[in-house]
């Protein structure tokens, strides 16, 4: 932990991809007195599992590429769906140039990022929270607390890399504009040794929502359900039992189960709405990542836009220094344009699945289109 009264060049709220992307992008360019704030310590499970094929430019870019070939996550060859009928259709990434994907084990990938990022140079602060801050002409004064105290730090330039709560955001007046009330309950499973693990991820609609499923690392499964919050409420679907009998009445999803171990104590429920900050940027201070903009875990792109979000917020920052507003501005246009082509794939998406019109989770998509 700094001192009480510490300073630093740019301090980044949030450990998670895009603040790690964006320490290592600012180090790369020659900037030192970058300190990440991490409310965590890397210990608890991390949602969000699937890379797709094109993260790879962006491993390159950051220096990461040969480090993470080294860190053995599982290949994903592609996906199957069964979206607007009963029937598995797949979607192979054996047409792409980038090759495969892959499963992460997300929690080893963002520890081993944030020790990326330390190792070049970065200081980071973990079980750390941002409780409040103050802006002024030439930075910004942040109150932190840790499990014992709470300390001060100064920082030039300001990164909200915190997530869908967009902490230092809304400290700073900007507002979240949501698109729906999706959350995402997430099981658990230990596949038994003599089952070889699935390379596609799987997406089954249901009158309800949606079901996920994916392998990961170290013989483990992961399920989710995605539906609105109140349908969640609704079948009580946060329970693990009644969360299970939905599990057992898809078709695809529950398939071949027998002998896979389910861990109701790992199970957990995260908020993920679609939607976006009123403004992602201000005097000094950017935000980047599910902070900026939210997609629809459909979509499979989190940990991309977030490794994107990094690289790009470096180049602001950069040209801040220089007194160059471009950068800033091409940030701000390509998060715009982002966003839109999201709402437009989204509504596409939710748009060809006809099968429960009068069910009340696609007919708030349905409403979208």
């Amino acid at each position: 932990m700094p001192a009480s009264d510490a300073a630093c060049r740019v301090a980044i709220v949030g450990g998670g991809p895009a603040g790690c992307a964006a320490a290592l992008a600012l180090l790369q360019r020659g900037l030192d007195g970058v300190t990440l704030i991490e409310a965590g310590d890397y210990g608890r499970p991390r949602i969000g599992e699937s890379l797709p094929p094109d993260t790879r430019d962006l491993l390159i870019r950051l220096g990461l590429w040969v480090a993470f070939q080294q860190q053995g996550h599982d290949p994903c060859l592609g996906s199957c769906s069964a979206w607007g009928d009963d029937q598995l259709g797949y979607n192979d990434f054996i047409s792409s140039p980038h090759g495969s994907g892959w499963h992460l084990d997300r929690r080893r990938f963002e520890r081993w990022l944030a020790d990326e990022a330390v190792g070049r140079g970065a200081d980071l602060i973990t079980k750390t929270r941002l409780q409040t801050l103050e802006a002024s002409a030439n930075g910004f004064r942040l109150h932190l607390r840790d499990n014992t105290a709470q300390r001060l730090l100064h920082a030039d330039y300001l990164i909200d890399a915190s997530g869908g709560h967009a902490r230092v955001a809304r400290q700073l007046g900007a507002r979240l504009l949501e698109l729906d009330q999706l959350i995402c309950v997430y099981g658990f499973f230990t596949r038994p040794a003599a089952v070889t693990a699935s390379r596609l991820t799987l997406l089954e609609a249901v009158e309800y929502g949606w079901w996920y499923r994916a392998s990961l690392p170290d013989d483990q499964l992961c399920i989710a359900l995605a539906c609105d919050l109140p349908e969640l409420r609704r079948l009580r679907a946060n329970d693990w039992q009644y969360w299970l009998t939905l599990l057992a009445g898809t078709r695809h999803t529950a398939s071949n189960l027998e002998g896979h171990g389910f861990h109701p104590a790992r199970m957990q429920a995260t908020p993920a709405p679609s939607g976006r900050l009123d403004r992602v940027m201000g005097a000094r201070w950017l935000a980047v990542g599910d902070a900026a903009t939210r997609f629809d875990p459909l979509t499979a792109r989190g940990v991309h836009k977030a490794l994107e979000d990094g690289l790009a917020a470096a180049d602001v920052i950069i040209g801040w220094q220089a007194n160059d507003p471009d950068p800033a501005q091409v940030y701000g246009r390509q998060i715009r344009e982002r966003y839109e082509e999201f709402r437009q794939m989204r509504r596409y998406l939710y748009a060809q699945e006809r099968r429960w019109p009068d069910a009340a989770f696609w007919q708030e998509r349905q409403r979208l289109v």
